[in-house]
């Protein structure tokens, strides 16, 4: 198995978790830091992954320029 697809299924696991404690609790911020940093670093894997290899959506990417370049 990638990596990739071993850390995807760690955040699902984790986020399960977080889901599991809120339900327990009531307390449905419980969590958001850690949510928000897993959701965040998958989009980022996810944006790298398209950009390295876009396949057939290449002309519809536009790329950001950064301040700078």
């Amino acid at each position: 198995m990638s990596n990739a697809v071993n850390r995807l299924k760690l955040a699902e696991a984790v986020m399960a978790l977080i889901e599991q404690k809120r339900a327990e609790t009531g307390d449905e911020f419980l969590g958001d830091a850690i949510e928000r940093v897993i959701l965040d670093t998958q989009f980022r894997e996810l944006e790298a992954e398209i950009l390295e290899n876009p396949g057939a959506i290449e002309p519809w990417l536009i790329r950001n320029r950064r301040a700078g370049n």
